[in-house]
């Protein structure tokens, strides 16, 4: 066993690395405890090498890993292996290698859930040290591996931007400090949500304002990938406070759970990360909500919630990034059942502002889902709730109707002839404004868009009916006249890009030519 497994962990590909934890997992419940001690022996010798490669630190954790649920802790052996692994693990979380940091948390989390809070308690100092010296950097020329990255960051921002376009040195750094991985930082943090996971409902202890004070300066930090890996953590830590007993048999549902007491805290974060304008962002975030809600006891205890939480829900549930979409539409559907519906009508007030705000943002995605979102207030709510918004409402339609974003015109388009239909009266105002930019959307190059311009006008008739009829058929006739003498598709547009058009945006191949 011990040989052929350690060569397979040991092995510079990754393949075989994986093949050898299969294999040790195959073997372990059927070894004997001799075994299982020699092996540990030459775990520990091979990771403790000072001279030993990434790829074996990285094997021999892995290796660990899959080991410590089968460890005997009455055994004198096992026991010391214990504490040999875990300072190990602890050393290896400052690793130059990002693998080997990942696993080394992973390890100290397993080891968390075998023996206890009792890890943690031992880890706590230096990792939240870890995690807070690591939270501001500067780059500086007297750290190599920040100079390092920068330069790297540099090189692949000429790749992009071409040499003419070169940026300075200060947004370099700028993107530099904003997009690029952060050390220690993120695997630090992994590592926190890995022992939380371990320790389960009886982390609870040690939930106190200095933890979650660290927390949430990660979840409005600067970094798009310390946001992400923040509300993971926070997932985990409104999951060990979510059982309903801890392992000493205690309600998990009282004033020590962390979601009661520090819940309000809870949600003003949440919120800000279901908003945040990088999908993978609100994507963790959107985790980190389900989680607490469908924690929460019942109805009542999340309505207190529901102001903050419920129109960003409800919004990316027509986001743009598909894993945002699907994961907020299944959590719309296990937190508010059958009653999404009488929620947002309970809220309205709280969600027509959110999504006015929304349709202000720099992300055209999150324009594009708003709008959705206000067509769906027309077509599905009662119009006595909608009725006092409408005025409001369609003031922000008629701004994201001029949108520099083809799908951002689409949605809005789609939107006002909604509100037309089902709020005739008092559209009637906006029609002036209306008519000329549903026929120009008629006459527009993308095929989605002339449809969505149709079916607006058609709900245009449908609602003022003859009235409506004789703009709408003189533009209609004109149209179909002109169908003989239109080019062919391909020749209409020479002055257009051919590739698809960079965030809904069409780009002239010539963007100094004059109109």
């Amino acid at each position: 066993m011990t040989t052929e497994i350690l060569e397979l962990l040991c092995n510079s590909m990754k393949l075989e690395r994986d093949r050898g934890v299969g294999e040790l997992q195959r073997v372990l419940p059927t070894c004997t405890e001799n075994e299982r001690v020699q092996f540990e022996v030459n775990l520990v010798l091979l990771i403790s090498d000072s001279e030993t490669s990434w790829e074996t630190k990285h094997g021999c954790l892995l290796g660990a890993k899959a080991l410590i649920p089968y460890l005997n802790l009455d055994d004198e052996h096992e026991a010391d292996f214990v504490h040999r692994i875990k300072a190990i693990a602890e050393k290896f979380l400052t690793d130059i290698e990002v693998r080997v940091r990942m696993a080394a948390g992973e390890v100290l989390g397993v080891l968390c859930g075998k023996i206890g809070p009792a890890v943690y308690q031992d880890c706590k100092e230096y990792v939240l040290r870890l995690i807070q010296s690591n939270l501001e950097r500067q780059v500086t020329h007297d750290d190599d591996g920040s100079k390092h990255e920068q330069l790297e960051t540099e090189k692949l921002m000429e790749k992009l931007a071409g040499p003419s376009q070169r940026r300075n040195s200060a947004e370099a750094a700028q993107i530099f400090h904003d997009t690029a991985g952060w050390k220690n930082l993120e695997t630090s943090l992994k590592c926190l949500q890995a022992m939380i996971d371990g320790c389960g409902a009886n982390f609870q202890l040690f939930v106190d304002d200095e933890l979650l004070e660290l927390i949430f300066t990660t979840l409005t930090h600067t970094n798009r990938f310390v946001r992400e890996t923040g509300f993971y953590v926070c997932s985990s830590l409104v999951s060990c406070g979510s059982t309903d007993q801890d392992a000493e048999g205690r309600d998990s549902v009282s004033a020590m759970n962390p979601i009661y007491t520090y819940g309000h805290e809870f949600s003003k974060h949440l919120a800000q990360g279901l908003a945040d304008n990088w999908s993978q962002v609100r994507l963790s975030a959107s985790v980190a909500a389900r989680k607490f809600l469908t924690s929460l006891p019942d109805d009542k205890a999340r309505e207190i919630f529901y102001p903050e939480l419920l129109p960003r829900m409800c919004l990316n549930r027509y986001y743009v990034a598909e894993g945002v979409r699907i994961y907020s539409q299944e959590t719309w559907r296990q937190v508010t059942g059958t009653a999404g519906k009488d929620l947002v009508q309970k809220y309205i007030s709280y969600t027509v502002d959110y999504y006015i705000l929304a349709t202000e943002s720099d992300n055209h995605a999150v324009r594009e889902a708003a709008c959705a979102c206000i067509a769906e207030l027309a077509a599905k709510i009662h119009p006595q709730a909608t009725r006092p918004y409408v005025e409001r409402l369609l003031e922000t339609l008629l701004v994201c109707f001029q949108d520099d974003s083809w799908p951002v015109r689409d949605a809005a388009c789609m939107a006002c002839g909604n509100f037309i239909l089902c709020f005739p009266e008092e559209s009637r105002g906006a029609l002036p404004s209306l008519y000329p930019m549903f026929f120009c959307n008629l006459g527009d190059p993308i095929p989605s868009v002339r449809q969505g311009a149709a079916s607006s006008l058609a709900n245009i008739v449908r609602a003022y009916g003859q009235e409506a009829v004789a703009t709408v058929m003189e533009k209609a006739t004109a149209g179909l006249k002109g169908v003989m003498n239109q080019p062919a598709e391909s020749e209409r547009y020479p002055d257009m890009e051919r590739g698809q058009a960079s965030f809904g945006v069409v780009k002239r191949l010539r963007d100094n030519d004059p109109e």
